[in-house]
């Protein structure tokens, strides 16, 4: 089992999946959870998605966070040019392709360099990586989102002033 608590989309997805499991009371309930933050949801999509339709996405992650995070950056309305991992298994790879749309450039173990030429060629409008990237890419004056060591207090933190 596996559920994804990343973006709107994939959180209602889950806690639907998870009360299925259970009896109609716990479902009527993962509905009510649900409708309970839709409007503050929709107005949160509404306020930066206006600003982040469109806009692309580069990212260097490991496991399962790209086909998990992949689908809160489609809530926002944009896209993902490239993806790729640090450390993966085959079974990684696979359940990836089902969150990508075709042409998006998957890599495997890049360093640090290659993924600076992919970037450089690739132009994303926002980078998502981990903390040796970070630096690299805010000198060249990308917004960056890392995404490995949550440290920052919002996950939209790397567009707030985009």
């Amino acid at each position: 089992m596996e559920y994804n608590f990343f973006g709107p989309t994939k959180i209602a997805e889950s806690l639907r999946a998870i009360a299925a499991k259970f009896d109609e009371k716990i479902q009527e309930n993962a509905e009510k959870v649900i409708a309970k933050y839709q409007a503050s949801t929709d107005a949160i999509l509404e306020k930066y998605g206006s600003r982040l339709k469109g806009k692309t996405v580069a990212l260097m992650v490991g496991g399962l966070r790209p086909r998990h995070v992949v689908p809160a950056f489609k809530d926002l309305g944009m896209e993902l040019v490239s993806t790729g991992y640090e450390f993966a298994h085959n079974d990684d790879y696979k359940r990836t392709t089902n969150y990508i749309e075709n042409g998006t450039i998957v890599y495997d173990d890049v360093t640090g360099y290659e993924f600076e030429q992919f970037v450089k060629g690739l132009k994303p409008d926002i980078v998502g990586a981990g903390i040796k990237e970070k630096y690299v890419f805010q000198k060249m004056g990308l917004p960056f989102r890392q995404m490995h060591s949550w440290d920052y207090s919002e996950l939209i933190y790397g567009v707030l002033s985009y």
